[in-house]
């Protein structure tokens, strides 16, 4: 078993005079070995935490969980901002969960979902200048997509209470075990005045819990907004240059950031210090004379 595990080794007269070489090398390989193990650990690290830049909505590449408002507050011109956030998710190769509310609240995707997953429902935020209602004469028209049958329709026909999408999500982030995952709610702060309590109490949860929220709002009224500005400081909402920077992300590109020139000066280290092991530390070789 001994001799499987080790190396043949050539007999010599000489074991004594090689001694020295032999600790050098030892030793050589093992603080190769060691800075290589660092490195790799370094390498790993630095993927973990990569910063994203904020055109990727979250605050890091780890994904997180959208807070969609369906109710009937959200018109036509809503509905097509809603399409743009939704386009750009579905357009990078992402992971990102799904809660949809009105007066209830469900978990449509979870957090490890593709955003491609999001391409179906682009079809209900679609911009229409006119739709046709059954029933109704032809001459007759409702505006929007508000009025096209949609998987939600019969669900939500209630008002507005933020606080149940903003919880659905809190409990999935619990349940997914990530503290990296981030909240976006996608709303026009057309929230119910009873829910107003039970919101301050969840958005001091998510505060406690250190969740990110960021808030994307849908052009809200001023009393609206401004009910809502109380609650979250002006880092957390989403501006409309931010929007148009999204608006912009082409197909399959994973992730907008900086250069990892961190990474890379690592990987190269790695690299150099592997080169140097197989030059430095290679087996015995020899040539006739």
């Amino acid at each position: 078993m001994r001799g499987f595990l080790r190396p043949g080794a050539l007999p010599t007269t000489a074991a004594d005079e090689l001694a020295k070489e032999h600790r050098r090398t030892l030793r050589l390989r093992l603080a190769l070995a060691f800075a290589a193990l660092a490195l790799l650990g370094s390498c790993f690290a630095l993927t973990r935490h990569a910063e994203a830049l904020p055109t990727t909505y979250f605050a890091s590449g780890s994904g997180g969980i959208l807070v969609l408002d369906l109710s009937a507050s959200v018109d036509q011109l809503k509905s097509q901002r809603v399409q743009r956030v939704l386009r750009a998710f579905a357009e990078t190769e992402g992971r990102a969960g799904l809660v949809v509310f009105s007066d209830t609240a469900y978990e449509m995707f979870p957090p490890d979902t593709r955003t491609e997953e999001l391409r179906p429902l682009l079809q209900y935020f679609r911009s229409r200048d006119t739709i046709a209602v059954p029933g109704i004469d032809q001459g007759t028209r409702r505006q929007g997509p508000a009025s096209q049958e949609t998987p939600w329709s019969a669900s939500f026909r209630g008002g507005t209470k933020i606080s149940l999408g903003l919880t659905e999500a809190r409990r999935m982030v619990a349940r997914h075990g990530d503290p990296e995952l981030g909240v976006i709610l996608i709303s026009d702060l057309d929230n119910s005045g009873f829910d107003g309590s039970v919101l301050t109490e969840e958005l001091v949860r998510y505060q406690r819990q250190k969740i990110r929220l960021r808030v994307i709002p849908l052009f809200p009224q001023p009393e609206d907004l401004a009910f809502f500005e109380q609650l979250v400081t002006d880092e957390e909402f989403i501006e409309r240059a931010e929007l148009i920077r999204n608006s912009d992300v082409r197909e399959r590109q994973t992730l907008v950031g900086s250069f990892p020139w961190l990474f890379v000066g690592a990987v190269s280290a790695l690299l150099l210090l592997l080169a140097a092991n197989e030059r430095w530390c290679g087996r015995l070789a020899w040539r006739a004379a």
